[in-house]
């Protein structure tokens, strides 16, 4: 389980292939200096988000060590989210899907 710290007061705790998508789509939006809204289910069950911009500080901290591998399908449905007006919206079943690719090293090269 990795966690993903925005700004000082975030933190979003999700399995290491879902964080190393949402992580990849993050610094997307923030390369081109757009904000990206990300919400998503909190310990305690109630709805959280954050507007993340790009003056804020992003801490990702990985469970494991390796490169974890990226699915494009699932990088595009998230880049599309993520440009709409609702945002990058982590919801129950996305994480079970994203969590399922598993967390295979990518090939070197």
């Amino acid at each position: 389980m990795g966690t993903l710290h925005v700004g000082r007061i975030s933190r979003i705790d999700l399995p290491d292939p879902v964080l190393a998508h949402v992580h990849a789509v993050v610094i997307a939006k923030l390369r081109v200096h757009e904000p990206v809204v990300v919400g998503w289910i909190a310990p305690h069950g109630r709805r959280d988000e954050v507007m993340v911009h790009p003056a804020m500080s992003i801490v990702v901290r990985y469970d494991v060590d390796d490169v974890l591998a990226l699915d494009r399908a699932w990088l595009e449905r998230l880049m599309r989210a993520a440009n709409g007006v609702g945002g990058l919206q982590l919801t129950a079943e996305a994480i079970e899907e994203l969590a399922a690719i598993g967390d295979a090293p990518t090939p070197a090269g």
